[in-house]
């Protein structure tokens, strides 16, 4: 299982139902206490809801040695706010397949949807007002919304389910099927994690990390760690190893304090370009102001306020300075701009310079902005 695989189940809505055609619905407990519901038939597939021992679920297939079973009415089920209107205490759909999500964004995995008109039911926090974030609605879990969990950790008690229903009477508001309670935490977790899981996991995390590093690698400009930050959380919150968790909450940590590196690197660079940029406009218009036109270097005798030789400075940037001047031992001297000619037709010629000495910040050498470039003759120095 590759990090690929772990990104597309988490980034990308899975759109396709969960259930078979030519399957008998049956009711089933579950056995064992903190059993993860995944979002899918793998463990590829994060968790969405710790399961209690002798918790009732309604398995709607099977595939590979996992049951697709509805979502409990205590699970997380969200979509989005657009796609609804509230009558009285109840949901109206109002769009044909609206995704049905486990998180309140649309980041992360679709675990099925819902058509139009079809009838839901809200969860209402402590207010009494409808649950509501980052624009979508929060409701009782609908028949569509599934979610699997390995078939060794259920136990069959019927032989058929009778059909789940959220879709209260018109005449009668909607109540859920169950209160809502909070997931389990990770401190009353009981179930010892099997062999296979632990390094399923281990293996997903170290993928996880390489990609962090490899992101890291990049330009300030281009560096994004927000989704990379959010499967940090997942394994933080839901990771069956301890070490895991704790590497994954310190990983949060240095994340957090890289994009506040990496936001004021960009402010600098930014605010760099800008006064560059500023500066270009000042020249401009103090040139249109005087009547001044792109022209040959002027020749006669002038004071120099610099005398060597020009050379490169080693980097790709041409501004604040594109090139290096030496003395004569190859001491640099200063760093050099013209922003009327070409330098580097002048390397390896010693010159004198005329010109404005500025210093910029972040730029380890003051810098010449070059008015005026004579190259010199052997003992000349005016």
């Amino acid at each position: 299982m590759t990090l690929a695989r772990f990104s597309i189940i988490v980034l990308i809505a899975l759109a396709a139902p969960l259930c078979a055609q030519d399957f008998t619905s049956y009711t089933a407990k579950v056995k064992g206490d903190s059993v993860r519901l995944r979002s899918g038939p793998s463990l590829a597939h994060p968790p969405v809801h710790v399961l209690a021992e002798g918790d009732t679920l309604t398995v709607v297939s099977e595939q590979d040695g996992w049951a697709i079973v509805q979502l409990p009415a205590a699970a997380p089920c969200w979509l989005s706010a657009d796609f609804v209107a509230l009558s009285g205490k109840t949901y109206i759909v109002n769009a044909n397949k609206v995704n049905l999500r486990v998180t309140a964004d649309t980041k992360f995995f679709s675990v099925g949807q819902v058509e139009k008109d079809q009838m839901l039911t809200p969860v209402f926090g402590e207010d009494g007002k409808a649950v509501v974030e980052n624009g979508f609605v929060r409701v009782v879990p609908p028949p569509q919304a599934t979610g699997a969990v390995t078939l060794e950790f259920i136990e069959k008690t019927a032989d058929a389910a009778p059909a789940k229903t959220d879709t209260p009477p018109a005449d009668q508001p909607a109540k859920p099927e169950e209160p809502v309670k909070p997931l389990v935490k990770k401190e009353d977790v009981k179930r010892e994690p099997t062999a296979t899981e632990l390094e399923d996991e281990k293996k997903t995390f170290a993928e996880l990390e390489k990609l962090l590093t490899d992101e890291l690698k990049k330009p300030a400009a281009e560096i994004r760690l927000a989704n990379i930050r959010k499967m940090f959380e997942q394994f933080e919150e839901l990771a069956l190893d301890k070490d895991i968790s704790a590497r994954a909450k310190n990983y949060i940590a240095k994340i957090d304090a890289t994009e506040k590196l990496v936001a004021a690197e960009k402010e600098r660079l930014e605010k760099e370009a800008a006064e560059r940029a500023a500066e270009l406009e000042r020249l401009r218009v103090e040139a249109e102001k005087i009547g001044e036109q792109p022209k040959e270097t002027p020749k006669g005798p002038v004071e120099y306020i610099a005398i060597g030789t020009v050379g490169s400075h080693g980097k790709t940037a041409k501004t604040p300075a594109s090139h290096r001047l030496f003395d004569e031992n190859g001491k640099i001297l200063l760093d050099l701009r013209w922003d009327d000619g070409d330098l580097s037709k002048l390397m390896g010629s010693r010159v004198g310079i005329v010109g404005e000495v500025k210093e910029y910040k972040g730029w380890p050498h003051k810098v010449i902005v070059i008015k005026r470039v004579d190259v010199l003759e052997e003992g000349e120095e005016k």
